[in-house]
């Protein structure tokens, strides 16, 4: 099966260090992804947990944090069982957020992948990650 991958970008008018920690931090993620909770010790190798409700049903997203290098990048690897999908490892997407500093602020590079399936591409490419992302920029310039 070909897996798909997609590659957004935005900048953010915050220092890097403000970015990151919004995306690392379990209090802050829920005000401006839509989710009800994150659950983490934020250490690489451990547990992330996503909770949230689309459409009045409950999903989790269940993660392992790949990668975690203040202030530049944090990836996770995860399942989730609003997707379809058996819980099986060719099943896991992955999720990397690359941060550098630009003289707007940060620049945030969302890379996901391992999508296997053509309407979750074009489902998180054209609609999913353009307001996630724009609601994090949102978020960070208005608390600056």
């Amino acid at each position: 099966m070909n897996c798909m991958k997609i590659k957004k970008e935005i900048i953010v008018n915050s220092p890097i260090a403000n970015v990151f920690s919004a995306l690392t931090d379990s209090d802050e993620i829920p005000k401006y992804f839509p989710l009800q909770s994150v659950e983490s010790d934020w250490v690489k190798g451990n547990a992330v947990l996503y909770k949230g409700v689309i459409n009045s049903v409950p999903f989790t997203d269940f993660g392992v944090i790949e990668e975690l290098i203040k202030p530049r990048i944090y990836r996770y690897r995860y399942w989730s069982d609003n997707h379809g999908t058996a819980r099986t490892e060719q099943n896991h997407l992955t999720i990397e957020y690359r941060l550098e500093t630009v003289s707007e602020g940060t620049k945030l590079t969302v890379l996901h992948d391992n999508i296997k399936s053509k309407e979750m591409y074009d489902l998180m490419k054209n609609q999913v990650w353009g307001h996630l992302l724009n609601s994090l920029k949102t978020h960070m310039e208005s608390s600056t």
